[in-house]
This record gives structure tokens, sequence and C-alpha cells, in this order.
């Protein structure tokens, strides 16, 4: 082999064909990793609902088990609505806590256009999540007032947030237990 014909061989690129030839071998082999992986998740799951001590399991068994375990959780939503409600009622009655701390905040900022915090909290009562027995009630019973006329707008003075709200401690003590959707 010659000096000239070792430099054409390195110059020379490989074509987009043969890239595509070298990256698949390793392309399957990441994706066959990333089944296996999800593969012993499933495998850990399911050995834990089904209390089972079966460490060697078939890929078929594990995938048919994780069926059945999502069936089972399906027929106990489907069977028993009253964990489905108790759900929608602890998630509105969060909703609605979050919507007081809203409106608590939205009072104590003097920076903040009063429209625009009467619109959001607007948007919020109409995108109020309804339960379908009735209303959930808040465990603070602190109805929303209409937020004060801006400074800024003419509107008079307010006394700071503390004078104003004496409740908005408690409801700070009560943040502890609220429950939130995320």
């Amino acid at each position: 082999m010659t000096a000239c014909s070792v430099a054409h061989d390195v110059d020379k690129h490989p074509t987009a064909k043969e890239e595509r030839k070298l990256r698949k071998p390793l392309i399957e082999r990441k994706r066959r990793e990333r089944i296996n992986n999800c593969l012993d998740q499933l495998k850990e799951t399911v050995i834990g609902a089904f209390r089972l001590d079966q460490s060697k399991l078939e890929k078929a068994d594990i995938l048919e088990m994780t069926v059945k375990h999502l069936q089972n959780i399906q027929n106990t939503q489907i069977h028993d609505p009253t964990l489905g409600l108790e759900a929608q009622q602890r998630y509105s009655t969060g909703y609605i806590q979050c919507m007081h701390e809203v409106h608590n905040m939205l009072l104590t900022c003097d920076w903040m256009d009063k429209t625009l915090g009467s619109r959001l909290l607007n948007h919020l009562l109409k995108s109020l999540p309804r339960s379908s027995s009735g209303e959930c009630q808040p465990r603070h019973d602190a109805p929303l007032r209409p937020l004060p006329a801006s400074p800024l707008r003419g509107g008079s003075k307010r006394p700071p947030p503390q004078q104003e709200r004496p409740e908005l401690h408690s409801s700070r003590l009560g943040m502890m237990e609220m429950w939130r959707p995320w």
C-alpha cells in the first residue's frame, strides 16, 4: 500500500447508508437495554403486588401479570366508586384552599393590578372542579372578599396586611395539612 492510497482512504467519509449500517446495532442494543430495564421494573412491581418469591420469571409472565394487576386496579376503582369520589372531594378541597391562598396573596400585593387579580380569581372560580354529590367545603371558611381598589388607580391606601387580615396567621397554620394536587 502506498502513502497515496492510505491518504485517500483517510479522506473517504462513510455515506449516510453506511452510517446507518454502523449505527443500527448500537441503536438496537440501546432499545433492548431500555426494554429489559422496563421489564425489570415491572417484575419488581408485579412481585410486590402478587407477593411472589419467584425471582426468575419469563418476560411473557411478567407482561401477563402486569396486565392482570392493571385490570385488578381498574376493577377496584369501578366497583368501589367511593374511592374516586373521595379523591375528587380531596382535590376540590385542596383547590378551594389554594384559591384562598391566592386571594390572600393578592390582598397583600400592592404592585398587583386589582382588576387583573379579580379576573384571576373569577377564572379560578369558574374552573373549580365540581363533585357529583354537591360542593366540597374548604377546611377554613374564610370567604373570598373583593379586592380593594389599587392605590395607583386613585383608591384609598390600605392598612398593612397584618391589621387587615387577622385570620391570615391561622390560615398559614393550616397550610401544613393542605392537600396539593402535585
